[in-house]
């Protein structure tokens, strides 16, 4: 499942809960399922910031000024 579809899941186990009352095990069950769709969430995102931190290291990035100097420029 995707991280967009594991997100539209946990949004609608939270939308489930706040609705209103509910048996207890069906509302244990629901928060155990969202518990580990944000587990799995935020393995997700940990794993995409090695990557972007990784790609970042390899593409060098300048940062942008609006004189059109960049940093480390010397005149």
């Amino acid at each position: 499942m995707s991280f967009s579809k594991k997100m539209e899941e946990l949004e609608m186990i939270v939308a489930s809960i706040e609705k209103g009352p509910m048996p207890l095990e069906e509302s244990l069950a629901l928060f155990e399922k969202g518990i580990g769709l944000v587990r799995e969430c935020r393995s997700y995102l940990a794993e995409a910031k090695v990557k972007i931190n990784i790609l970042s290291k390899e593409c060098e990035v300048v940062p942008f000024t609006p004189d059109g100097d960049q940093e480390g420029d010397e005149e």
